[in-house]
């Protein structure tokens, strides 16, 4: 019993760094507006205590392997926006669903900057990714560059011809968490339960034959 008690110690070691570490955003940008009184949603933004926005130049980088969650929570947009982050899509529909938010889906990403892999695209207006202005972060009051969250609010605005810079025209919550565990860690776990298997049925077998004479 010792010896499947000290590889299950064994295999909790190697397990646990690799699902157990927080993953987390950081938010870094230089210029902020405040969300302004025609952004249709603003009152539940600020509730949720987000009272500015920051768009070009901005960077969302994520500090280790993760899964992210996607929430659609509204849009006033009117046209076909759609938002992509991996196998995740998403299409505005013109409701407000911040008291019950939509799930869109998980998507999993290694760690670095997220630019490129979080885009709006619409029907009609221009498409924006992180860092372009038709795609907005919300940031709260005291918020400094370069802090990091588990959970971050962005906005898209699709009218980049005749901006009106609200970003409200598509607006998505992401969760970041805990890392799906790498194929090795996988192997690892299948490997190690293995062990502790045989091991039981050896001590089992043994003692059946100490029974048996």
């Amino acid at each position: 019993m010792r010896k499947v008690l000290t590889l299950l110690a064994g295999l909790s070691a190697l397990v646990v760094p690799a699902v157990a570490q927080a993953q987390s955003v950081q938010i870094n940008y230089g210029a902020s507006n405040p969300v302004p009184g025609n952004n249709d949603f603003q009152a539940q933004l600020a509730g949720l205590g987000f009272t500015s926005f920051t768009t070009t130049g901005a960077t969302l980088i994520l500090d280790a392997n993760a899964t992210i969650f996607f929430e659609y929570l509204g849009s006033e947009s009117g046209y076909t926006d759609t938002f992509t982050a991996g196998p995740v899509v998403g299409v505005e529909n013109d409701t407000n669903n911040f008291a019950a938010p939509i799930p869109l889906g998980f998507a999993n990403f290694l760690a670095g900057s997220l630019g490129t892999l979080l885009n709006f695209t619409s029907s009609v207006g221009m498409p924006a990714t992180v860092g372009q202005d038709g795609f907005g972060i919300f940031l709260g009051p005291n918020q400094l560059t370069g802090q990091s969250f588990t959970t971050f609010y962005i906005g898209y605005d699709d009218e980049i011809n005749n901006q009106d810079d609200n970003h409200d025209d598509f607006i998505v919550r992401a969760t970041v968490l805990q890392a799906v565990p790498e194929p090795t860690t996988w192997a690892m776990m299948l490997i190690g339960f293995a062990g502790v298997g045989y091991s039981m049925r050896r001590r089992r077998a043994a003692t059946l034959i100490r029974q048996a004479a």
